[in-house]
């Protein structure tokens, strides 16, 4: 990677092999670390240490490409056909829906000279990405339609050659180059 960066990124879905699109005002990772602050009576409010209780590794986004496609990606849905060649994607409640069981393998490939980048040490994969979508589709003469959505990172223990669960993988080694897509 080098020292200054700039740019969009490609959303690639790994799981079901495709690119979601384009998006519209930028792809945001976020890793955040949560910590309880150790004190001990003798030093009042003074703290003596802090632990860190977990990190939570987030991607938001915003799909500009709406399609059936990417509607389903995001409501955790299929596409799904009537029989005479329509399609439609069926909105349910989705109550009780695991984000981890329905969780998809995410790659962020960085753009370098106008197309996404094939070097592996410049992506960002996500191996388990649990989606929560919020949709706002707008209908009026000044307002693009986007598909706005959150992927939240769990830990997977699946990946062959590590010893630990990654929640996010920057760059690649020959541990997890099977893992990314070329």
């Amino acid at each position: 990677m080098s020292d200054y960066q700039l740019g969009p990124c490609q959303l690639y879905n790994n799981t079901d092999g495709r690119d979601l699109g384009k998006t519209e005002g930028g792809v945001t990772l976020n890793i955040e670390e949560s910590y309880q602050t150790l004190n001990t009576d003798q030093d009042g409010e003074t703290p003596v240490d802090e632990s860190i209780t977990g990190t939570t590794v987030t991607i938001e986004a915003n799909l500009a490409n709406i399609s059936l496609d990417n509607i389903a990606f995001s409501l955790k849905q299929t596409v799904k056909s009537d029989g005479d060649g329509s399609n439609y994607v069926a909105v349910t409640p989705n109550s009780g829906t695991s984000l981890l069981s329905n969780s998809k393998e995410i790659c962020l490939k960085p753009y370098v000279d106008g197309v996404a980048t094939t070097d592996e040490s410049n992506m960002i994969l996500m191996p388990k990405a649990g989606i929560r979508a919020s949709l706002g589709l707008q209908y009026d003469d000044s307002n693009q339609r986007i598909i706005n959505f959150t992927m939240t990172g769990y830990p997977d223990s699946s990946i062959s050659g590590l010893s630990i669960e990654p929640c996010a993988i920057f760059g690649c080694s020959s541990t997890t180059s099977s893992v990314l897509p070329s």
